[in-house]
């Protein structure tokens, strides 16, 4: 029984130094900042696949352009030409990548839709597709947001706008590895003790 007591506390420091080294890489792993903001674009036209927007079940965009840019996107100018890759929306498909990229300055700037739904509002005459996916920044950590497409017509003239909005995940940083580590390193000072 002594010689099973003695390699506990052995065995329960080793983990708690193991426990923090982890804590300590997951702490550095996490280090790029979080993709923050939305960007909107605006277009010079909309080509769909139906002669009635009600019917369409595709689409694709002529001159896609920046038009709000916040947060992460704020330095990006008004006007930049964005890549922006039309879709089938009915039925919905599982994932579009990328969604839309650009270049500006160094950096690549891209959001890959991971899911994606479509709803005819017959009121308005308009498509409203989105869903989740992520946004990607040169320099920045991949991350979970939305995404949003309308298309409505008056008359002959289509109207686009496409956002996406990516919210800053809340990082573990290691603490509950490092909580963990302590309580190991607790319970072997505290089996220590009881030895003696």
């Amino acid at each position: 029984m002594k010689r099973i007591i003695r390699i506990i506390p052995t065995t329960i420091c080793g983990a708690a130094i193991c426990a923090v080294c982890l804590a300590a890489s997951s702490a550095q792993a996490n280090s790029s900042p979080y993709v923050t903001g939305s960007i909107g674009f605006g277009a010079a036209g909309v080509t769909i696949n139906s002669s009635q927007l009600a019917t369409a079940t595709s689409f694709s965009v002529i001159t896609p352009l920046v038009n709000d840019p916040y947060g992460t996107y704020a330095p990006v100018p008004l006007g930049t030409l964005i890549d922006f890759n039309g879709f089938v929306f009915q039925p919905p498909t599982q994932s579009i990548t990328p969604l839309w990229t650009f270049n500006y300055g160094s950096k690549v700037y891209s959001f890959d839709a991971t899911s994606d739904s479509a709803f005819f509002n017959s009121t308005l005459d308009e498509w409203d597709i989105g869903g989740k996916g992520m946004a990607m920044v040169t320099g920045y950590a991949p991350t979970e947001g939305t995404w949003n497409v309308n298309l409505s017509q008056s008359g002959a003239t289509f109207v686009f706008d496409s956002s996406a909005a990516a919210q800053e995940p809340v990082p573990d940083g290691g603490s509950t590895l490092a909580c963990l580590g302590g309580a190991f390193l607790g319970l072997g000072l505290f089996s220590r003790k009881l030895r003696r």
